[in-house]
């Protein structure tokens, strides 16, 4: 997985919602140095942590699978992507959504079911990748 591009993206977000690593990591109920560390691609997260990061900077799923799934995925390529993100004003939308945010506590709940909803973004890229 692209561990620095996942980093950059939750960086990316995080900055745009103009929220500290001291204040995020306290509202994940985490260490700033453990959010360090995540956001600077040096430790690998998955489970329920990252879901929690995701849901509260309100970024994209699909964005994070794509990047969790290309091992040559890019810290620039994590940018851009929580860029276009932000530029499409999709978040609001995302935001005001509470299937997604269901979706997120349940898997953030259930690592056995977050790990089989991963796997399938990673079937659906391999897929389109091959369809090309």
């Amino acid at each position: 997985m692209g561990k620095e591009a996942v980093g950059a993206y939750i960086r990316a977000l995080r900055e745009a919602n103009k929220l500290g690593q001291q204040v995020f990591a306290a509202s994940l109920d985490t260490s700033k140095s453990l959010l360090d560390l995540i956001e600077k691609g040096k430790i690998d997260t998955r489970g329920s942590l990252l879901i929690h990061m995701l849901l509260q900077l309100h970024g994209s799923p699909v964005d994070l699978v794509e990047l969790m799934a290309n091992p040559n995925a890019t810290p620039e390529d994590g940018r851009r992507l929580a860029e276009e993100w932000l530029k499409s004003g999709r978040i609001s939308q995302m935001a005001l959504s509470g299937e997604v945010a269901t979706l997120a506590q349940a898997l953030a709940q259930d690592p056995a079911r977050y790990q089989k909803w991963l796997g399938y973004g990673e079937r659906l890229l391999e897929e389109a990748k091959g369809a090309s």
